[in-house]
């Protein structure tokens, strides 16, 4: 098969590893390689020349959060249209969350997923559950799955409630460091509960969702993890007090590290009106004081990786009443977009692929993949000035489960490259 070149024309390298870091150069990829890098890249073969107004390149994204429904509900998302909006939304990689059906709690399950997805653009990096069913009774097979490739252990959504399995399971997985991934939050205390408990809440008749729900769950397993020596790692935080129990676990020397989503960025639960089920996520969209919060958080380093919490909902599970509609929104395709037209003004683009891209594959143990000579090529490619409405018609995955249709960005995907293999976006 003849190889393909792609000539990268005048862009911007951002990557803190990289020799490169914050030049300007032509970067011409050869099969699966970077074969040069210069600030004029001549070249006498037949070539691809990729460019852009303020081209912009980095190391892959990966989103930590994934939720394809493949086995079982792949009415919902399928692999090949969650594996397009994350080609989409500029992402080389994705953490399969394992809430299918039946779940992902074996060897057998983590094979199936490598398997499945090997010949893709995307790297697909599966997760274990770590309760057998996700029913946060008995620890799942953890060391087989780690050995047949999986990249970390998580019920997902569901917290553990038991404190004596969770500080077993930290236990446990510190022995061939592997990661457990958990959503904190007590069930007791949010039962039934719909958006942020607040004004809004009240204003529409709806059960509130308490900050402390999480806040006290979040102290419980920071206090286990210190007590066990193991490491955390802990999804979508939504509150201050959160977010200063982790800062305060990070500077005692606990091994704690968090993510939020990109839609925790610009969601706020004052623009939930009438009922728009769209709106309806989990944790809940917070007051608009915590969104500085977060930002803040991000420019100190306490928030370790931003995340899409990319999660389908079909149409019959959100077109209903907001007591009755699913958590979830879909995200791959926004995350990007949404950090960049967000931060933009808060940190550099440098911390956003940071945010994306760098610390993702830290904390899971992934090689970081540098752009340098004869490096292999795993590229995201963008341009953080272009401006772009994020329309319907143009969404690749399955459900359509967005707040932000119709809404203006600003940073563009322009396409990936992995594998020996291109895709750019129309």
């Amino acid at each position: 098969m003849e190889t393909i070149n792609y000539l990268l024309k005048s862009a911007t390298i951002i990557d803190p590893k990289s020799i490169f870091n914050g030049k300007k150069r032509d970067v011409l990829i050869k099969g699966d390689k970077i074969h040069d890098i210069k600030k004029r890249i001549s070249i006498n073969e037949p070539y691809i020349e990729i460019k852009s107004k303020d081209l912009h390149i980095c190391p892959g994204f990966i989103d930590l959060h994934t939720r394809i429904y493949e086995p079982g509900m792949e009415f919902k998302e399928d692999f090949k249209s969650g594996l397009d909006a994350a080609r989409q939304g500029g992402f080389t990689g994705i953490v399969h969350m394992p809430g299918t059906t039946p779940p992902i709690q074996n060897s057998s399950d983590i094979t199936f997923i490598l398997n499945k997805n090997e010949k893709n653009i995307i790297d697909v990096y599966p997760t274990g559950c770590l309760t057998k069913n996700m029913d946060g009774k008995e620890i799942t097979e953890i060391y087989d799955m780690k050995k047949n490739g999986a990249v970390a252990f998580t019920d997902d959504k569901k917290s553990i409630e038991n404190a004596m399995l969770m500080q077993i399971a930290i236990e446990y997985t510190k022995q061939f460091n592997t990661t457990i991934m958990s959503t904190s939050y007590d069930y007791n205390m949010c039962n039934d509960g719909q958006l942020n408990e607040g004004k809004k809440s009240t204003m529409l008749g709806l059960k509130g969702i308490p900050s402390i729900a999480e806040e006290i769950r979040i102290a419980r397993d920071i206090d286990l993890t210190e007590y066990s020596e193991g490491k955390l790692h802990i999804s979508t935080v939504s509150t201050k007090k959160s977010l200063n129990l982790i800062n305060k676990a990070k500077k005692k020397g606990i091994k704690i590290t968090c993510d939020i989503a990109a839609h925790q960025l610009i969601l706020s639960d004052d623009m939930i009106n009438d009922f728009d089920t769209n709106f309806k996520i989990f944790p809940p969209a917070r007051d608009k004081k915590t969104i500085k919060e977060l930002i803040k958080q991000i420019q100190n380093g306490t928030i370790d990786i931003i995340c899409s919490d990319h999660s389908p909902v079909e149409i019959e599970k959100k077109k209903c009443s907001f007591n009755n509609a699913d958590f979830g929104i879909i995200a791959l395709e926004t995350t990007f977009p949404i950090c960049n037209s967000v931060l933009n003004n808060h940190v550099s683009i440098e911390k956003i692929v940071e945010l994306l891209s760098v610390n993702p594959r830290k904390i899971l143990n992934i090689p970081h993949p540098k752009i340098e000579l004869n490096k292999i090529a795993n590229i995201t490619i963008f341009d953080p000035t272009e401006e772009w409405v994020y329309l319907e018609k143009n969404i690749k995955s399955k459900s359509k489960n967005s707040p932000f249709i119709n809404k203006k960005f600003i940073g563009k995907i322009i396409g990936i490259i992995n594998k020996g293999a291109i895709n750019l976006n129309n």
